[in-house]
């Protein structure tokens, strides 16, 4: 079940790959390295603005839904409440930074793209809540779709912008809000399928889903930190044309991710919702195929990355090349301990994401701050294999503590994965070809 529905996912997040492989090279195209890199820094601080204030609570709601612990229309008005305060409280900290660092650290943001990062910034904090509440119900296909919905919105204006001839890096990010606000509206549209929605503040819902939720509040903030930090510190340290070849490389080493996010947006409720021997049983199974699935597609990439960046980018975007192979081992490493966060959380144990992510964002610092001075965004791009590698050994040796899986079962394919490949293309081909009997 968790791998079907994770394939299902996976063919959703590939239409998501899509919408933001185009945003990427038409903002890329048009606007070259600065215009991206500006891009990619509004996204990332509005992305975490919203993630530093929402304290893990609608995260928690994933994992108490699943539970059934509450009633969902209570735990829908509650949680939409919590979202406009908290969402309020990530523009006002984001506005405050803004004006005090406006002529150091954001001396190439105009106070246009400023004003479009705060309304980004609350945006992606109500559909982050909409998403959780959805996947909550276990209905991870209806998660993915509330992304795509963003992702595919922003691209089709940027694509209409293009061709007018408008599009600029300021441009390109109303475009995304626009998405985030059909996502938003589509999120609540999916939760009002489910249960009335009517803003409430439940203080006992409040309580509980906070004292889940802060631990693995941390984990989730400082995993975003080891994303996306050392991009932080490129635009610090190199500026924002570095960062927008930086970003680059990082967007296309990214992609080789959608199948891990895929099977471990659909382990979390699953594992949620099942004991804990059963969950010990199908999470080795789950890794070691996602790790096989990377794998893969990162030797491709290898492959042919030179040639993509040429055809999609162009030349002026060949200082991408060398940090995207440095990033390609990391990438690969990195799936296991995204699996295996999934069953942590599912399983009640997300303090131990917390740890393990708290030491890498340390190691992160340390890395980036030693290598982006010497070597620039090749620097960062070791720095990231190095920490992804490193979190993915600590959450291995701590999920073999817990389940008691052996490292190869969960590491490496086994041959009885490939007849469950050809099972799932055979099924999945004969319901292709197969008519649907006509309604009457």
């Amino acid at each position: 079940m968790i791998l079907r529905k994770g394939l299902l996912t996976i063919v959703i997040q590939l239409f998501q790959l899509v919408a933001v492989v185009g945003t990427t090279i038409l903002v890329t195209r048009v606007t070259g390295a600065h215009g991206r890199g500006i891009y990619a820094l509004v996204v990332t601080l509005a992305t975490l603005a919203a993630m530093i204030t929402a304290f893990g609570i609608s995260w928690a709601s994933i994992h108490y839904i699943g539970r059934r612990l509450f009633p969902l229309e209570e735990v829908a008005g509650t949680l939409l409440s919590v979202s406009i305060v908290v969402a309020i409280v990530a523009v006002l900290g984001l506005a405050a930074a803004y004006m005090l660092f406006r002529h150091s650290y954001f001396h190439d943001v105009t106070t246009s793209q400023a004003v479009i990062m705060l309304v980004l910034t609350a945006l992606l904090q109500l559909t982050a809540t909409c998403a959780s509440i959805v996947l909550g119900t276990n209905k991870p296909l209806h998660y993915a779709g509330i992304s795509l919905v963003q992702l595919g919105t922003a691209l089709v204006i940027q694509v209409g912008l293009a061709l007018a001839g408008q599009l600029t890096a300021t441009t390109a990010l109303v475009a995304l809000a626009v998405g985030a606000t059909f996502s938003t509206v589509f999120g609540l549209g999916l939760i009002r399928r489910q249960v009335p929605i009517r803003l409430r503040w439940d203080t006992k819902v409040i309580r509980r889903f906070l004292s889940f939720g802060i631990r693995g509040y941390a984990a989730n903030l400082m995993m975003f930190f080891n994303y996306r930090l050392d991009a932080l510190i490129v635009n610090g340290l190199a500026g924002v044309v570095s960062l927008g070849y930086y970003s680059i490389a990082t967007a296309i080493a990214e992609t080789l991710w959608y199948g891990a996010n895929g099977f471990a947006l659909v382990m979390f409720p699953q594992v949620s919702s099942m004991d804990r021997k059963e969950a010990g049983r199908i999470t080795p199974v789950v890794c070691r195929n996602a790790i096989f699935v990377t794998l893969v597609g990162a030797v491709v990439m290898f492959i042919v990355s030179r040639q993509l960046i040429l055809l999609v980018f162009g030349p002026t975007m060949l200082p991408a090349l060398h940090p995207l192979w440095l990033l390609l081992p990391g990438v690969v490493t990195l799936t296991a301990a995204k699996v295996i966060a999934s069953y942590l959380s599912g399983i009640g144990k997300p303090i131990y994401s917390t740890y393990i992510s708290g030491g890498t964002v340390i190691l992160t610092v340390i890395l980036d701050i030693v290598l982006i001075p010497r070597y620039g965004i090749s620097g960062a791009a070791v720095a990231s294999s190095i920490v992804y590698t490193t979190a993915s050994i600590a959450s291995v040796s701590i999920f073999r503590h817990e389940s008691g899986a052996g490292l190869l079962e969960t590491l490496i394919v086994q041959p009885e994965d490939f007849i469950r490949y050809r099972r799932l293309l055979g099924s999945t081909v004969r319901r292709l070809i197969t008519p649907s009997p006509a309604r009457p």
